[in-house]
C-alpha cells in the first residue's frame, strides 16, 4: 500500500471531480472499503485460500461465478500494474531525464524495469518482499506526515479548501470510483492467507488494519494539501501533485516528495504482484487455468505463476508504450483498474452474505455490512459508468462482456472436473 503514490497520482483527479468536497468522497469510499473488508475478514477465517476474492465467489455462487470473479480479479490487477509502473517510469525520468517523461516510450521501458525488479524481489520470497513493503510504507507516511502538518499551518487564501463550490453528488460519485484506487491495496493479506502464521483472523485483522491507516494517512493529507493547493495548479499537475504540493512548501519538498512517491510506487508494485500471482497460482491449482500454474517449487514458491505475470506486466508497459502521451496511457489504465476493482469488492462482499446467511452469529459483519456496502458501491459504479466518455464507457463494457463467455467455459471445464 502507497499513500504518498496514491496521492500523487490520484489527488487531483478527484480534487477536479469533487472539489474542496473531495475529503467527503474519500470518507464515504473509505467507510464502505471498511464494511467490505469485515466481510473479507469473516471469509477468511471461514476459507485459508490463496485466490481469495476468486475463490470465495466460486464457493458462493458456484465455478462459473468464480471463473468470472477471476476474469475481472485479472483485468482489474493487470490495469493496476500499468497504473503502478508507468507513473514509476515518469516520476524516474523528472529525475533523471525530465525531457523524456513525456514520451511514452521512454516511460514504459523505465516502467519494465520497475516490473522486472519488484518481480525479481518476489521470486526471491514473500517474506523479503513484506519486510520492504513494510519499511517504505513507515518512512512514506513519516515524510506525508510532516508535509501535511507544514501545509496545514500555511493555508493560501486561493486554495481548493476556502473555494466556495456547491455539494455536486456527480461529482461526489466520480470521486469516490477514483477512490477506490486511492486506497486500495488492504486486501493483499487475503492471498496470502496460506502463508501467514497465527490464527486464521491474522490476514483480515492486517487488511483492516492497513485499511484504517492508510484512510487516515490519505484523509489527513488531502485536508491539508487543498489549504494550500488551488484547483487550477492541480488541474496541472494531475499526475503529479505532490510534487506541485512540494513546490508550494517550498525549500527541498519537491525533491523529498518526489523520492518519497518513488519508494510508494515501489511498495504499490509489489503488493499489486503478490496479490496477482497468489490468484493465478490458486486459479492454476484449481484447473481455472493450466495447472503448472498452480504448481510450487522446491522453495515452496509459485515460480510459474510468478513468471507469468512478469512477462505478461512488462508485455502490456511495452504496449502503453504505442500511447501518445504518458499521461493518456496512465489515465486509461486508471478509469479501468478503478471500475473493476469496484466490481471485484462488490462481488466479494456478495459472497459473503451469501456465505453467511444463515448463520445469526455472523449477521452484522458477515451479512449486513457487506451487503449494504455491494449495494451503494454497486449503484455508484453504474452511475459512475453512465457519466463517463463514450471511448472509456466502451472498453469497459467489451472487457466485462468478453469475460462471459470465457468464465461460462472454464467454469463448465472445472465442474466437471471436481
Amino acid at each position: 500500500m502507497g499513500p504518498a503514490f496514491s496521492l500523487a497520482t490520484t489527488m487531483a483527479a478527484m480534487i477536479a471531480a469533487a472539489g474542496r468536497w473531495t475529503w467527503l468522497a474519500l470518507a464515504l469510499i473509505a467507510v464502505l472499503m471498511a464494511m467490505i473488508a469485515a466481510g473479507y475478514k469473516r471469509l477468511g477465517e471461514r476459507m485459508r485460500d490463496a485466490g481469495s476474492s476468486y475463490a470465495w465467489i466460486r464457493a458462493a455462487f458456484g465455478p462459473e461465478a468464480g471463473a468470472y470473479g477471476a476474469w475481472v480479479l485479472l483485468v482489474a490487477n493487470m490495469f493496476a500494474v500499468l497504473a503502478t509502473a508507468l507513473p514509476a517510469g515518469t516520476y524516474t525520468l523528472d529525475l533523471i531525464a525530465p525531457g523524456l517523461a513525456a514520451n511514452g516510450l521512454a516511460v514504459a521501458l523505465v516502467a519494465c524495469a520497475w516490473i522486472a525488479a519488484s518481480a525479481l524481489l518476489l521470486w526471491y520470497g514473500v517474506r523479503p518482499t513484506a519486510m520492504l513493503a513494510f519499511v517504505l510504507l513507515a518512512a512514506e507516511v513519516i515524510v506525508l506526515a510532516a508535509a501535511a502538518a507544514l501545509a496545514a499551518g500555511h493555508p493560501r487564501p486561493d486554495a481548493v479548501a476556502f473555494a466556495p463550490v456547491p455539494l455536486a453528488w456527480g461529482g461526489i460519485i466520480s470521486a469516490i470510483v477514483l477512490g477506490i484506487w486511492m486506497i486500495d491495496g488492504w486486501e493483499v493479506s487475503a492471498s496470502t492467507a496460506e502463508e501467514a502464521h497465527g490464527a486464521a483472523s491474522v490476514p483480515g485483522s492486517g487488511g483492516l488494519a492497513g485499511l484504517v491507516l492508510t484512510s487516515a494517512v490519505l484523509l489527513a493529507a488531502i485536508v491539508a494539501f487543498t489549504r494550500i493547493g488551488s484547483a487550477a495548479g492541480f488541474a496541472e499537475h494531475e499526475s503529479d501533485a505532490l510534487a506541485y504540493v512540494g513546490a508550494l512548501l517550498g525549500g527541498s519538498w519537491a525533491k523529498v516528495l518526489t523520492v518519497t512517491v518513488l519508494v510508494s510506487l515501489a511498495a504499490s508494485l509489489q503488493t499489486t504482484l503478490v496479490y496477482l500471482t497468489r490468484s493465478v497460482y490458486a486459479m492454476g491449482r484449481d484447473g481455472l487455468l493450466p495447472r503448472p500454474l498452480g504448481a510450487l517449487d522446491h522453495r515452496a514458491e509459485p515460480a510459474a505463476s510468478i513468471a507469468l505475470i512478469a512477462a505478461l506486466s512488462l508485455a502490456f508497459a511495452l504496449a502503453a508504450g504505442l500511447s501518445p502521451t504518458a499521461k493518456g496511457a496512465f489515465e486509461f489504465a486508471l478509469q479501468g483498474t478503478s471500475w473493476f476493482l469496484g466490481v471485484l469488492f462488490v462481488m466479494s462482499a456478495a459472497a459473503a452474505v451469501r456465505v453467511f446467511a444463515g448463520e445469526p452469529a455472523a449477521r452484522w459483519t458477515g451479512v449486513v455490512m457487506p451487503g449494504v456496502a455491494a449495494v451503494v458501491l454497486g449503484a455508484i459504479l453504474l452511475i459512475a459508468l453512465k457519466g463517463d466518455d463514450p471511448g472509456t464507457r466502451g472498453f469497459i463494457a467489451a472487457s466485462a462482456i468478453i469475460g462471459l463467455p470465457l468464465a461460462l467455459w472454464r467454469g463448465r471445464v472445472v465442474r466437471r472436473g471436481v
